[in-house]
């Protein structure tokens, strides 16, 4: 995966949520997942960001990447053509339609969301991270390349999306049951 792709995935994923919207988007990105979407080392991070931002201008518009005051976090903002290509040019992904569908279902169990990764393969990994959390991805990414993080609290079930890195990352710093 890229940060191109990611980026994409992210503008689909609140369309999906909350509608079409022509404005601007910022999304968030700690430097770790940068340097992974970009495939670069911390010493060559500013050159990639310059070289993303000039090659995904045609798509995404002025796209501009800087570090937040919040050191080792990055801003990508996307300005409203950027989003208006993502959404006229990048089809919504079935199985992330039918996941928020199930998500946001109250009374919903992981079971629930589980079967919901079923029914577009039936190879998929549920990791159980500690007694209300749980990591489900499937193992052929090319279906969906995330990891679903999913707690459960009184609320109910919440989300969120890694990159198989990423949630490694998450899970080897919690350690498992």
């Amino acid at each position: 995966m890229d940060l191109k792709k990611n980026i994409f995935d992210n503008i689909k994923e609140c369309e999906i949520k909350i509608g079409y919207r022509e404005e601007d988007m910022n999304l968030y990105y700690p430097k770790e997942s940068l340097q992974e979407l970009l495939l670069t080392a911390e010493e060559n991070l500013s050159q990639a960001i310059a070289a993303f931002c000039e090659s995904a201008g045609q798509e995404l518009g002025g796209l501009t990447i800087k570090e937040t005051e919040e050191k080792g976090r990055y801003c990508v903002h996307v300005p409203s053509e950027g989003v208006r290509y993502v959404h006229e040019n990048v089809n919504d992904s079935p199985f992330l339609k039918a996941f928020l569908e199930e998500i946001f279902n109250p009374g919903n169990t992981v079971d629930d969301i589980v079967n919901i990764f079923k029914r577009f393969s039936q190879d998929v990994a549920v990791e159980k991270i500690h007694e209300h959390e749980w990591g489900i991805f499937f193992r052929n990414p090319e279906i969906d390349p995330y990891v679903y993080y999913l707690e459960q609290d009184e609320f109910g079930l919440q989300y969120h999306r890694f990159t198989k890195k990423a949630y490694d990352a998450l899970k080897d710093s919690h350690g498992t049951e």
